[in-house]
């Protein structure tokens, strides 16, 4: 046999949840061992499938096929198929009537999922009112129900498997009962306690004094059975009723579905009917067959002393003056009776719950008197009654009534404070005509007109007549913290007085005010080679008017920021604490009181300079501080000018940069002629100049040959080509004249096109426009109209998008003693000798007359044709 340490293990197809791996043990055994690695579920899967290889050095290769088998384990509860069965059973169900059955599953295998059904441990006392089958789990009824004793049943069934650890489940049971109409209405009565009951004959005995709004009987109507098997309706009738009485003499008014009461809507009269017989009638409301009761009750009426004394009015309502005589008769009482006998004879009496009434009443005759002399101060008012009863028999009747005897007022009392003086204390900032407290004032007379004032100069306050005392105008504790006055009252009569004092409580309205320093930048030189550390500087000071008591003029000093030479020192004193560096520095003291609501604060700035022996404090002063001497509106004027003038600098040099710019342009463009190839007109620039006449000339003609034109850019040939199109503008005699023909730098800035170029771009509607076409647009040649069609003998000057033709007469006449030169027509012109043939018409064109004027020609021409003569200088 091979070695056994040369053999390789592996398993293979197996699922991707297989729970166990292989083990191989390294050790001479070689023991092979599956390991179980995850949990296992027999409910979800009860057997896993492996293949086992091995191979050898050689290669050599075995399998084995394995199927593992779970075994089961009672893991699982049986689980009913509802956790509540609810059912509803007549009250008249037979016993062992099937009820329901409930059902349960176990998800284990042999007795581990064999299922028995019994009621729980709670649910043992309702076994014997129902059955469980323990296999079949069915549910019977055991012994018979009764709606009107029970109507519903919980209780909870238990399933368990049979396992050797046993598991189990509930499930809820609610069974309820329905009733059904099996109960007959009982009707029953109860009294009060004062009147007598015969319940074995169900008699009642009743005076006929009995309250009319007093119920007398209660009636109550029960019925077992539910819904309407259980609600009942109850009537009654009046038996052998007096003709003169209907039914209605009884009144029946029902509480709720059980309760009713009976009174009577008339009273009890022995004299007209002494007994009365009521039968009543209950049925329930059963849609099917409703049940019925019936009851009599005997009413005997007894006789009694039933008419009580009557007084012959409700109220008596008596008045009389304090300070009266004594026994002074009130009034007389009456009352009758109408009964005879002791019943109808009357005695009065007075009731009171007070231990004593200054009044006296005549037991017989009822006349009332006063027993002593009145005080209205002390009292107002007296209340009683009087009582008229009879002498009836067995019960005596009565009749009260109510007399009120008022006490009418004399002025015989002096209005009085409720104190001997009063004192307030308001605040400073209290507001005006609002009310600061109330002086009382009282006087025991009835209905006082009481009158307040105030006795005094104090203007700051007033008093209302209600005695509410309210400030007139504001108040300043700093100038005055303290009132008195006097204000009196008086009815009329009499007058009171009474002392005032008013205290004004500081409200923290005052800022500190510096008296040290007392200007604001104060200045402050320092040698610092004879200060020493701790040495004061300055001693603060600044008062504020509010109270220091409260805090509200109490003062601390502090610096806004922290600096590491100087600090405050016993809150007063401005000190060194190190010694500090040569140069300026800006001290921001603040002034702050102490006020609890709102706080004030003052700020103060001293300028302190710092030098030594060799430093002169006069340069820091110069320096640092005269420019912080100026006032603030000093200041804004200061930059104000500042800003002005540099604006206005700025807008000087963007003025002149933009004209130095225009006027590059303009001379640029001067330069440039451009005409219409077709009508031979040429772009010439003519340098008029004061300079030598020998200088070069370019003729018309030679131009013409050489084609050139300005940039394809430019606008100026286009407005020459329109201007020569709508003026038909005739040729033009070639002059012999040749000034530019040698020119240089004429021939730098134009371009030369071909004569395609220049049909294309007098034909292309899309032709690029330059700045050129708006400041000279075509729009200013369209009024130009030529005065002379005949044929030019000169050359043409145009210039700056103009084609206005210039003509030379060909007879020109000189004239010496006027200093004019005349061009003949045999002489040649010279560049200063030029006719402009249409002068009128540059004229009527601002922009080419002001061209016209920049040339620099100081000669006069005078020139002669066949029309007016023009004169150009």
């Amino acid at each position: 046999m091979d070695n056994q340490k040369q053999l390789k293990y592996q398993l293979k197809n197996f699922d991707s949840n297989f729970p166990f791996t292989l083990e191989v043990n390294d050790d001479i055994s070689n023991r092979l061992a599956l390991v179980l690695v995850q949990p296992l579920d027999r409910e979800s899967i009860d057997s896993y499938n492996c293949t086992l290889y091995v191979v050898d050095t050689g290669g050599h290769e075995e399998q084995l096929q394995m199927k593992i088998i779970i075994d089961d384990v009672n893991d699982q509860s049986p689980i009913f198929d509802s956790s509540t069965y609810s059912v509803e059973l007549s009250e008249s169900t037979p016993i062992n009537t099937t009820i329901l059955r409930v059902h349960a599953t176990d998800a284990d295998i042999g007795l581990n999922a064999r299922i028995t059904y019994d009621f729980t441990d709670a649910s043992k006392q309702f076994s014997s009112m129902f059955y469980i089958h323990n296999e079949t789990g069915i549910l019977r009824l055991r012994s018979s129900l009764d709606y009107e004793q029970r109507s519903s049943y919980i209780f909870y069934i238990e399933a368990r498997d049979s396992g050797k650890e046993i598991r189990s489940s509930q499930t809820l049971i609610n069974i309820t009962i329905l009733d059904e109409n099996d109960c007959y209405p009982v009707i029953s009565f109860r009294f009060l306690p004062d009147l007598y009951y015969n319940s074995s004959a169900d008699v009642l005995e009743i005076s006929e004094t009995y309250p009319i709004d007093k119920f007398f009987v209660q009636i109550l109507v029960t019925d077992l059975d539910s819904s309407l098997n259980g609600h009942v309706r109850l009537w009654f009738d009046v038996l052998d009723a007096h003709p003169s009485l209907t039914n209605h003499s009884f009144d029946f008014y029902q509480i709720d579905n059980f309760t009713y009461f009976l009174n009577r809507t008339q009273p009890f009269d022995f004299e007209t009917q002494q007994q009365y017989r009521l039968k009543f009638l209950a049925e329930d409301l059963s849609p099917k067959k409703p049940l019925r009761t019936t009851k009599f009750l005997t009413i005997n009426v007894r006789d009694e002393n039933d008419n009580p004394p009557q007084f012959l009015h409700s109220f008596y309502h008596l008045s009389i003056h304090e300070n009266n005589e004594l026994n002074a008769i009130l009034t007389k009482i009456e009352a009758f009776d109408s009964d005879n006998g002791d019943n109808g004879r009357i005695q009065y009496d007075i009731l009171s719950n007070e231990t004593f009434l200054p009044f006296d009443i005549d037991p017989k005759t009822g006349i009332l008197r006063c027993l002593e002399s009145f005080d209205r101060e002390k009292r107002l008012s007296y209340h009683f009654e009087i009582l008229a009863r009879d002498f009836g028999s067995p019960k005596s009747l009565s009749s009260k009534i109510p007399v009120e005897i008022e006490i009418k007022d004399l002025n015989d009392n002096k209005p009085r404070f409720e104190q001997e003086n009063y004192e307030f204390s308001i605040r400073e900032d209290f507001e005006r005509m609002k009310t600061i407290a109330r002086i009382q004032a009282y006087d025991h007379d009835f209905n006082p007109h009481l009158i307040y004032r105030i006795e005094s100069d104090v203007n700051k306050f007033g008093i209302h007549q209600n005695g509410e005392l309210y400030l007139q105008e504001t108040l300043d504790r700093e100038i005055q913290d303290q009132y008195h006055f006097i204000v009196t009252v008086d009815d009329t009569l009499y007058r009171t007085s009474v002392s005032v004092h008013i205290q004004i409580l500081d409200v923290n309205d005052c800022q500190p005010r510096w008296l040290s320093p007392s200007e604001n930048r104060t200045v402050l030189i320092v040698n610092k080679d004879v200060l020493t550390i701790g040495m004061s500087m300055m001693k603060l000071q600044a008062v504020d008017n509010d109270d220091i008591a409260n805090g509200n003029g109490l003062i601390t000093y502090s610096l806004e920021d922290t600096h590491e030479f100087f600090d405050i020192f016993n809150n007063d004193e401005l000190v060194f604490n190190s010694t500090p560096t040569i140069g300026r520095y800006l001290l921001k003291v603040y002034a702050n009181d102490h006020g609890k609501e709102v706080q004030h604060s003052s700020l103060i700035e001293i300028d302190l300079f710092i030098g030594n022996n060799h430093t002169n404090g006069s340069v820091f002063y110069d320096k640092f501080y005269k420019i912080n001497s100026l006032s603030t509106m000093k200041r804004v004027i200061l930059l104000a000018t500042f800003f002005l003038s540099v604006t206005f600098i700025l807008v000087f040099i963007i003025s002149i940069i933009f004209i130095m710019i225009c006027r590059y342009r303009k001379h640029k463009y001067l330069y440039y002629v451009k005409c219409n190839g077709q009508q031979k007109m040429t772009m010439i620039e003519n340098r008029l100049t004061r300079s030598s006449s020998n200088s070069s000339k370019l003729s018309l003609e030679d131009l013409q040959q050489k084609r050139f034109l300005d940039h394809s850019s430019s606008p100026s040939y286009i407005g020459t080509n329109i201007y020569t199109q709508h003026h038909q503008i005739p040729s033009i005699i070639q002059p012999t004249s040749d000034y530019y023909s040698n020119s240089s730098k004429h021939e730098e800035d134009v371009d030369e096109w071909t004569d395609e170029q220049r049909q294309s771009s007098l034909t292309n509607p899309n032709t690029e426009w330059s700045i050129e076409k708006i400041l000279y647009p075509d729009w200013l040649y369209k009024d130009v109209i030529v005065t002379s069609m005949k044929p030019l003998n000169t050359s043409t000057f145009t210039e700056l998008n103009s084609c206005q033709t210039f003509t030379t007469n060909e007879s020109a006449m000189s004239s010496a003693s006027s200093g004019r030169r005349t061009m003949s027509s045999n002489s040649q012109p010279s560049p200063k000798q030029v006719r402009f043939g249409y002068q009128d018409h540059i004229r009527s064109q601002p922009h080419l007359n002001t061209t016209i004027r920049q040339f620099k020609s100081g000669i006069m021409t005078t020139l002669s044709a066949d029309e007016s003569p023009h004169t150009f200088i």
